[in-house]
């Protein structure tokens, strides 16, 4: 298994090839800290398209402070919603791959609406564990 990156901040930029939204090129930051630096990461297939249809909304769930998980070639992996239990994801974001056109969504399947989301379900989490043992 590749050694994944681990960034705590919200969407500052985004931007799409010009071939659509299957590549999209994000900047990530952290609002509440302005001495840590932003990175710049890629997300691909469902994992971009799902980030430019929240970006497009007003839900709460895109001004999470999340956790963004990426790859030595700075390629997006999956997005963690933290919830009041420090140890329980809200919402867990991911594909199989980063080209796949399927995505895998832990959680709520809606987008998150609260500022404070609830811990997914223990089946959820099971679910989620599973995958990850898997995948």
């Amino acid at each position: 298994m590749e050694q994944l990156f681990k960034y705590y901040g919200t969407v500052s930029s985004i931007s799409f090839s010009s071939k659509g939204c299957g590549a999209a090129d994000l900047i990530l930051g952290d609002i509440t800290d302005r001495d840590k630096p932003p990175v710049r990461v890629e997300a691909h297939g469902a994992l971009a398209k799902y980030i430019n249809e929240i970006e497009m909304t007003d839900a709460e769930e895109r001004y999470i402070r999340s956790d963004w998980y990426y790859d030595s070639n700075l390629f997006l992996y999956r997005i963690e919603v933290p919830s009041g239990n420090q140890h329980i994801p809200a919402k867990v974001i991911t594909q199989a791959d980063f080209l796949s056109d399927e995505l895998a969504i832990f959680g709520p399947q809606e987008y998150i609406e609260t500022d404070e989301p609830e811990a997914m379900s223990p089946e959820q989490l099971v679910a989620w564990s599973d995958y990850r043992f898997n995948h």
